[in-house]
């Protein structure tokens, strides 16, 4: 049976359509959802002034050929408008400085192409990268916090998708977001609101200095070089000899990488021991939830199901929600996170890891998202700093496999080595990177209270 949705409709005036800058003629330009925010943002309790009145700044650069490079001192990390929003970018990509993509601290940064809307502040971490042409730069003199909260909200960014073109990909324009009406509150409230967003930034600039300070110390403790120095010294192709007692039944050339024999001939060097995942005495489970149908509801019918892709995230939530009544079972004995559990990508991109933080505590992730239960919290964050180092790395990655995406499971993770220093050591790491956990939570709840003060500009008189 087919079911036919109601056609959806909106009746507007041409003086309307003559009056827009553009003569835009889409339908999604007057949805009538977004036309009713603008609505009532306009006649809002403070009224309201265009984009345009308190920017200084709005634009992005142009298109460049990009000359990616090696890592190497003299180079900078490149992220796209996607990896923009991670509390503490891991960039792939490098490049020399460009003025022409480069950011500076107090900016906001709005994606403008493909995911519309998507919007940050670069802070002290953001302001060591540059950022791909399809994030939109804006200044402004003052209130940069408050324009941030009015971009964050449901509000802003319902107003501002409505403003996309483009068939194939979506894309939006500076001058689109200098039309959108913001709500004009008094100078208190935009002062406290803008203050409460550069708070939340520092709080997140915070935890990744201790957790810099975390892996120094992991690297200072094991001795450990760069990761370069365990590579092959030239461009040449790299062979090995493999005897058949060590093939462990895998013929891929990745899973016996003299890189990780040489990672872990160091280990066993300089670590007081080396034990692995399996290890019950560190990690008391290590689990891959079954792959299932979902069942998408609104929020107040179901829990934030989280994916890969969102991890690195200070608030990783989207628009899905999985049904508490129908995946309760599911939910409760595989999908549910707890605090200081350790989540690493295990489908698509290989390895990504994160220490979860309270504020995500009883939310859902997907399969693709290995589990590993540290025995207690006193080990927890000196697993975590350890399996998000450079060096860990290829010993997860070695044991990828399939030919289109790529995949581990728990087996393969729970051989993955792990060394172990002195217990003093031991101590200060997991310390650093509780902290800096800790730090995120109250990072996120800020700006929840950020968000909400926001929304509170609309609260009938």
């Amino acid at each position: 049976m087919v079911i036919r949705q109601p056609v959806q409709w909106i009746g507007i005036s041409m003086e309307e359509i003559l009056q827009s800058q553009d003569l835009r003629l889409e339908g999604s330009v007057y949805a009538s959802e977004a036309r009713q925010i603008k609505q009532k943002i306009e006649k809002s309790k403070y009224g309201s002034r265009h984009l345009s009145d308190w920017v200084t700044t709005c634009f992005y650069p142009s298109r460049f050929k990009r000359d990616y490079r090696k890592q190497s001192e003299q180079t900078i990390g490149f992220i796209g408008s996607a990896e923009m929003l991670s509390v503490n970018p891991e960039p792939q990509k490098y490049m020399t400085h460009n003025d022409e993509v480069s950011v500076k601290y107090g900016q906001l940064l709005f994606s403008r192409s493909g995911t519309i809307g998507n919007v940050t502040f670069v802070n002290e971490t953001l302001s060591k990268f540059l950022v791909s042409e399809h994030a939109i730069r804006i200044e402004a003199d003052e209130y940069i916090g408050y324009i941030y909260a009015f971009f964050k909200s449901s509000y802003g960014r319902l107003i501002s998708n409505s403003l996309t073109h483009g068939s194939v990909v979506s894309q939006i324009e500076p001058e689109h977001l200098l039309q959108l009406p913001i709500p004009n509150a008094p100078d208190a409230l935009k002062t406290q609101i803008h203050e409460q967003v550069m708070d939340s930034f520092a709080l997140r600039d915070k935890s990744n200095e201790l957790l810099q300070q975390a892996q120094d110390l992991l690297q200072k403790s094991l001795n450990l070089p760069p990761l370069d120095a365990f590579k092959y010294p030239n461009r040449q192709a790299e062979t090995w000899p493999i005897s058949v007692e060590d093939l462990a039944g895998r013929f891929e050339a990745g899973y016996h990488n003299p890189v990780v024999h040489r990672i872990e001939a160091h280990l066993q060097k300089h670590a007081k021991q080396v034990s692995t995942l399996a290890d019950k005495s560190l990690v008391s489970e290590i689990s891959l939830p079954a792959r299932f149908k979902r069942h998408y509801v609104s929020a107040e019918y179901g829990i934030p199901f989280l994916g890969g892709k969102e991890i690195l995230e200070l608030d990783p939530r989207g628009e899905k929600y999985l049904s508490k009544k129908q995946h309760a079972d599911l939910i409760e004995n595989q999908l549910l996170l707890k605090e200081n559990m350790i989540l690493i990508t295990c489908s698509g991109t290989i390895g990504k890891t994160v220490l979860v933080p309270k504020h995500w505590q009883d939310w859902a992730a997907s399969q693709h998202l290995l589990r590993v239960k540290p025995v207690n919290d006193d080990v927890a964050g000196y697993l975590a700093v350890w399996l998000k180092s450079p060096w860990a790395l290829p010993l997860i990655q070695r044991h990828t496999y399939g030919s289109v995406i790529f995949e581990i499971d728990q087996y393969h993770l729970s051989e993955v080595s792990v060394p172990i220093v002195d217990s003093e050591t031991i101590s200060q790491i997991n310390q650093l990177a509780l902290e800096a956990n800790a730090l995120r939570t109250e990072a996120f709840e800020k700006e929840q209270e950020t968000l909400a003060m926001f929304g509170s500009i609309f609260d009938k008189s």
